[in-house]
């Protein structure tokens, strides 16, 4: 799997990353219980290395019976790696790396 490049070369990659990332962002702050279980899991996975973007969503899914799509797992773990230096993603390039502050 490739390591997603630094996002400061990644400008220009068109309004969908961006709309994507805006989208999350507000499913976040929507969902508060729901968040703070995904960090809990992401921050504990990562204790082992790198968490897994996909296990944290499933493992919140499962517990809050939450519907949230897919394509929202890039721009979470980015989201989640914004709020806490301590979880770290294994993380493949996504259009959603230049609408973030997170080091990848």
């Amino acid at each position: 799997m490739k390591t997603a490049s630094n996002q400061s070369q990644l400008h220009g990659l068109g309004i969908s990353g961006e709309l994507l990332m805006e989208q999350a962002r507000t499913w976040v702050d929507a969902h508060e219980d729901e968040w703070k279980y995904y960090i809990q899991i992401a921050r504990m996975d990562s204790c082992g290395g790198y968490a897994s973007p996909n296990f944290a969503l499933q493992a919140m899914r499962r517990r809050f019976k939450v519907k949230i799509p897919n394509a929202y797992a890039p721009a979470l773990a980015r989201i989640a790696m914004e709020q806490n230096k301590h979880i770290a993603f294994r993380l493949a390039k996504s259009k959603v790396d230049g609408y973030t502050t997170a080091v990848i």
